[in-house]
């Protein structure tokens, strides 16, 4: 299995977050590269499963993507939402992507993509399931004017211990919402990973929407190979 995060950089650069042009600038237009599923996301809650007739040129609408096909890539883009990674061999590889911006973490994105995951998975706990929170946007960063319509969703919907009001603005704590959403799904607390990184405090980093970013986006990419495979791509051999 590959899971890479794609930050701010010159391969990201120009690219207008469009996903062709982003899988282009990572593959070098090989025609070897598996097929790559990129969904038009849209702040909701629906999931799909990479396959080849959801692949590129096909952008289905989906916020968050179930890989368990081999030889066929998965993606979603960020800048400031969440981005949230699960894993678990049991009872077969597969790999979860889901982006869980504002309204996707009150509509609770990431609970009904893992609940859909054991579904089609068969899977009935989650003690062998691994989860990556982040980089997004922090609760230092991240604030919405307390007259807003979408504030008060927030405060109505998210954990009492995810937002703080002060003066005229609400602070909300994402990634902590999303991490407690694993957490009453039942996925242990040891399985759950914060990459504490906020996108806006770290612009130099991440691509934040927030700090000017209005087309270009970080860039999640996953797959899950056959056993026997021998095509190495550059990006899995950075570290």
């Amino acid at each position: 299995m590959t899971v890479n995060l794609f930050l701010r950089g010159s391969l990201m650069k120009n690219t207008e977050g469009c996903p062709e042009k982003i899988y282009k600038a990572l593959s070098g237009n090989s025609v070897d590269c598996p097929k790559l599923v990129a969904p038009h996301q849209k702040h909701g809650t629906d999931l799909i499963e990479a396959e080849l007739s959801r692949a590129l040129p096909e952008r289905p609408e989906a916020d968050a993507v179930l890989l368990i096909k081999k030889d066929i890539f998965a993606s979603l883009r960020f800048a400031d939402c969440t981005p949230v990674v699960g894993v678990s061999e049991d009872p077969f590889d597969w790999c979860l992507l889901v982006h869980s911006g504002f309204l996707g973490t009150c509509r609770r994105a990431v609970m009904e993509a893992v609940r859909k995951t054991m579904d089609k998975t068969g899977l009935r706990e989650l003690s062998h399931s691994h989860f990556w929170i982040g980089p997004g946007i922090g609760p230092c960063c991240y604030s919405r004017n307390s007259d807003d319509h979408l504030a008060a969703i927030g405060v109505n919907t998210l954990p009492s211990e995810c937002w703080e009001k002060d003066g005229d603005k609400i602070f909300f704590d994402l990634p902590r919402a999303n991490i407690i959403l694993l957490y009453d799904i039942g996925v242990p607390e040891e399985n759950i990973h914060n990459i504490d990184i906020c996108t806006s405090c770290f612009a130099d980093l991440c691509h934040s929407y927030r700090s000017g970013d209005k087309a270009e986006r970080s860039f999640l990419l996953a797959g899950i190979y056959s056993r026997c495979h021998k095509r190495i791509h550059w990006w899995e051999n950075m570290f």
